[in-house]
């Protein structure tokens, strides 16, 4: 890992090395055509707040644009194809230190940056996403309640759950570096995925019959499921598809055009396999698996 220490750049240092990591809080206000969502399409962290713009249709709102793919010594970084379309900057880092040329902690996706401060004003998933879903409603194109208000405990409940369960879970198995931890990591995945699937045979998704926050949530873990966790990271005790009713799960979410456009999986493999040389030391990028979901 690399990270940002008194604004000098670690490339193999770890945040939990640090004596504290700064952090950045949402915006109080929201207005359309201030803010900008920098991201990554391989991240699945990153890939939470770009669901919800594009399922609610906030594209207009707040303008979005992707890191490069590939990681080199100075973590996310830009290049031609995905350039930073704001300042030019080669180095997502450029950002965090223009905002704050003192900052200590990891430079990470997705970031939420104010056009008109120049300043980060967001870098947690997880509550940029139930915050576009909520306070952003008004300004959205197709405005649904993917946090409706008798819901709301219930879906940050089950949003933690996914996240130490599923989308954190799957990320301790691919970087275990002995047996007993990958065996306990795989295991308790495996457990979550076995979960879920009996909650889907009894609803079309995991609040019933439509789609909330809490499946935005679930679906960047499983469309990169078959193409990097079961080969990249070991994680095939079973493969996804042996899950029945996860799979038809997944495959009606990303039948959705609001969601399928989100997807690039050729992206995703070129980060995963090329940018863990400490999981994959040549950076080979396998040619496959064809996936009949696209």
């Amino acid at each position: 890992m690399a990270v940002l220490e008194q604004g000098i750049w670690y490339p193999n240092k770890n945040a939990n090395e640090l004596d504290h990591e700064d952090q950045f809080a949402l915006p109080e206000t929201v207005v359309a055509g201030r803010y900008h969502l920098y991201m990554s399409l391989a991240c699945p962290f990153a890939h939470r707040p770009y669901l919800v713009i594009n399922y609610l249709g906030l594209d207009e709102a707040i303008s979005v644009s992707s890191v490069a793919a590939k990681r080199y010594n100075y973590g996310w970084e830009f290049d031609t194809e995905h350039a930073d379309p704001i300042y030019g900057r080669p180095k997502l880092a450029d950002l965090y230190l223009k905002a704050k040329p003192d900052y200590t902690g990891v430079v990470s996706v997705p970031v939420l940056w104010d056009k008109e401060t120049q300043q980060i004003v967001g870098n947690d998933s997880a509550a940029m996403a139930m915050d576009l879903a909520t306070r952003w409603l008004p300004l959205a194109k197709h405005p649904v309640e993917l946090v409706p208000a008798a819901q709301r405990e219930a879906i940050e409940t089950l949003n933690t759950w996914l996240h130490v369960n599923v989308n954190r879970k799957v990320y301790q198995v691919g970087f275990a570096t002995d047996q007993a931890t990958y065996d306990e990591a795989s295991e308790s995945l495996f457990a979550a995925l076995e979960t879920l699937d009996a909650r889907l045979s009894q609803s079309k998704y995991l609040f019933g019959e439509q789609v909330t926050l809490s499946d935005l949530f679930l679906l960047p873990t499983l469309v990169r499921f078959e193409v990097v966790y079961e080969v990249h990271f070991k994680a095939n005790k079973k493969p996804l598809r042996a899950f029945t009713h996860l799979y038809r799960y997944m495959r009606e979410l990303v039948a959705d055009p609001r969601i399928r456009s989100t997807l690039d999986i050729e992206y995703m493999k070129q980060h995963y396999y090329f940018s863990h040389k400490h999981i994959n030391p040549y950076g080979i990028v396998p040619a496959g698996p064809q996936l009949d979901w696209l």
